[in-house]
């Protein structure tokens, strides 16, 4: 642990490195958001070192580095000390971090506890240092840290908690907030209150012992008690999307030698405040009966214009800093797509009837929700019902390598150990973000074209000079204009009837699909997404074990219902329209349910009919009614007449009749004695449960 001191100490003699800014909390700092309007984004959530009270910086500095304003980055005395605590404890549990390392390390780096890592916040603390003031590096400091229960800041910790502004914060709350930051999930004053306030009184103690508090004002705050106003809720919606463009600007935006352009740099997003609003409002809608039981959940919405593919607004409960890039498993989300790239293939119609029943492929068994199979169904209601094994049967049947293909161009990254059955049903290695899974269903939403889901439109420095703009969407299409429909027209019949009905009452087109993961006795992860003719929107609930009430169908359905009846309060959205290459095309409905064979009416036109959507690319079943029913139709003359004989179709029943009267059909075939006439008139009826299949009529020449 001395060799970890020296280490550190070491870098003393560095000139260390400059921070990055454009990752360090500001009100506007180096980059200003500007929303679709062209308007300025504030960080709502942003304190201003004047802001805020004297009782919260002083409270932070007499807890967390009491040598704050004399060190240069690092503490030596405080690296010793735990240095020593280290040795003794034969652990690196001690670390000696100042506010200027902690800073560092909540933006720049990861909470790893590692020798690189160290070495790495010594020398950007220095930089840190050199470039900012004091009092820069505590407003920054203080409005970057977690205070649980997704609180970021603590203007938002003084608002949520306390219900007041950062400098109407009284002595014990302000030690209260100081309290908490060191470990939340044991000292958050709403979740663990007694431990907040004895740990309160500590940091008390310490605010008096260094000057901070005289001896009449620490007694009359330890004598207090904690007064929680807890608000849910208050106006902070543009801190999410502010961290998901500047996400984008940091790791999406191609590199771009920005230190030849004047500063500051202009961000043009296509923001929507009001969209924002109503996103924040409908995941708290939803998401509080979960957060009291489990804090730690994870939840996030994102909503984006079709056309472009523009975010325009993206909530999020849980650690911001994390929406929307966090990668986890998709679950059935990933269905719409194999059913997409079959249509594609011609090999599928919404209406194709498919056996949902358990099946089993090279040791792979995969099983439907709660062990239920609905028998023979069609392509869009097994889509609705989210059928696990009709899924997997598509996709063996397409071909894993095709689909997996379609799914990438789509915009849903995949690698090559994703290329199993299990593809399917949203097994995947990595998983997926948030934003991936908007990029493939903005591409359904766009007739298959791939649009990605982006927030910045350009970037422009102080004069105006463009440094990026954002491309154009791709021209090459991951699928067809009408595989898109026919997949829409599936999914539309998912938010009627199907796993997310919980749309059902809004009275405009929707496509939805929903996903939920499971883990153990709960679940790990629950999806909703979908679009309308304007809008795509993802919505995800995650945790390391969600309820079992916590199912794609419910909570995050429930949430983009709320969205949506705010979205289009005062007006609709058209409804979906289909392309020209789709057509209506009448099949045999009593061959389609009875033998699960998709034949135009033509073909066969006896009994009811059926209409059903298709297009060009599928091919139906070239099937002479004969062919199908009195397939190898023979006539073996005899001595006293003829026996006909023809393979009998599986639960077709067979009447037949020569010359009107009845005659049966035997084991060896139909037995016809000779007549006065060397031609007679031989009718077979072919029927299931009383529905006729086919009529057939033969001249017969004896």
């Amino acid at each position: 642990m001395l060799f970890i001191s020296a280490i550190i100490l070491f870098c003393l003699f560095l000139q260390g490195d400059s921070p990055d800014p454009s990752k360090l909390p500001s009100l506007y700092g180096n980059t200003i958001l500007l929303d679709n309007t062209n308007t300025p984004i504030e960080n709502d959530n942003y304190a201003k070192i004047e802001e805020i009270s004297p009782y919260i910086k002083n409270a932070f500095i007499a807890l967390e580095d009491k040598r704050f304003y004399s060190h240069f980055g690092i503490d030596p005395i405080r690296i010793a000390g735990a240095a020593l605590k280290n040795i003794k404890s034969g652990s690196f549990s001690q670390g000696g971090s100042t506010i200027t390392c902690q800073l560092v390390k909540n933006t720049h780096l990861s909470n790893k506890k590692t020798l690189k890592r160290k070495y790495q916040e010594s020398k950007l603390a220095f930089g840190l240092e050199k470039n900012y003031t004091k009092d820069e590096i505590l407003e920054m400091y203080l409005n970057v840290i977690y205070f649980g229960k997704g609180i970021y800041g603590i203007k938002q910790a003084c608002l949520q908690l306390y219900g007041k502004k950062p400098d109407e914060i009284t002595p014990l709350e302000a030690a209260s907030l100081a309290a908490t930051v060191a470990n939340p999930a044991r000292y958050s004053v709403l979740f663990h209150y007694a431990n907040n306030l004895d740990r309160s009184r500590t940091v008390l103690s310490l605010m008096n012992k260094q000057g901070y508090l005289s001896d009449s004002e620490f007694t009359s705050a330890c004598a207090s008690n904690l007064v929680i106003n807890y608000n849910d809720f208050h106006n902070n919606y543009a801190e999410n999307y502010r961290n998901l463009v500047l996400f984008e600007y940091q790791n999406m935006v191609p590199n771009v030698n920005y230190n030849k352009y004047k500063k500051p740099f202009f961000i043009y997003t296509k923001f929507d405040a009001k969209a924002q609003h109503h996103a924040d409002r409908a995941l708290l809608n939803y998401a509080n009966d979960i957060r009291d039981t489990i804090p730690s959940v994870q939840a996030e919405l994102l909503l984006a214009e079709n056309k472009t593919g523009a975010i325009i607004a993206a909530a999020s409960l849980g650690n911001h800093k994390k929406s929307f890039s966090t990668k986890r498993q998709p679950g059935s989300l990933l269905k719409p797509f194999i059913y997409a790239s079959a249509i594609e293939e011609g090999r599928l119609l919404p209406d194709s009837p498919i056996l949902d029943e358990p099946i089993h492929i090279d040791g792979y068994s995969p099983t439907n929700y709660h062990n239920r199979y609905s028998g023979w169904t069609t392509a869009k209601q097994a889509l609705s019902q989210s059928s696990n094994t009709c899924a997997v049967k598509i996709l063996q049947e397409i071909g894993i390598q095709k689909a997996s293909d379609r799914l990438q161009r789509c915009g849903i990254p995949l690698c090559e150990r994703d290329k199993t059955p299990a593809l399917a049903l949203g097994g995947t290695t990595y998983g997926s973000s948030v934003q991936e899974i908007c990029n493939g269903y903005l591409c359904i939403a766009n007739g298959g074209m791939p649009v990605p889901a982006k927030c910045i439109r350009k970037i422009t420095d102080a004069n105006g000079n463009v440094i990026y703009k954002a491309k154009a969407a791709r021209t090459d299409r991951a699928f067809s204009k009408e595989t898109a429909y026919l997949t829409t027209t599936m999914l539309k019949e998912t938010a009627k009837t199907g796993t997310a009905k919980q749309l059902s009452p809004l009275s405009f087109d929707i496509a939805a699909k929903t996903g939920t993961v499971a883990k153990g006795n709960g679940n790990s992860d629950a999806w909703c997404a979908g679009y309308t003719t304007e809008h795509t929107f993802v919505c995800r609930y995650s945790a390391n074990t969600l309820p079992n009430k916590v199912t794609g169908g419910n909570h995050p359905t429930k949430t983009v219902r709320s969205l949506l009846r705010s979205i289009y309060s005062t007006r609709t959205p058209m409804p979906f329209s289909a392309p020209n290459g789709v057509k209506q095309i009448s099949v045999n409905k009593n061959i389609k349910d009875n033998l699960h064979i998709l034949i135009p009416y033509e073909q066969s036109p006896v009994g009811a009919r059926e209409n059903i959507l298709s297009f060009g690319k599928y091919t139906f079943l070239k099937a002479d009614p004969n062919e199908l029913f009195l397939r190898n139709f023979t006539v073996q003359k005899t001595i006293t007449g003829a026996i006909i004989t023809f393979d009998i179709f599986p639960n077709v029943t067979y009447q037949a009749s020569v010359n009107g009267n009845i005659i049966p059909i035997e084991e060896n075939g139909i037995k016809i004695k000779s007549g006065k006439f060397p031609l007679i008139r031989l009718d077979i009826v072919c029927s299931n449960e009383g529905q006729i299949l086919h009529k057939a009529t033969k001249i017969i020449r004896l």
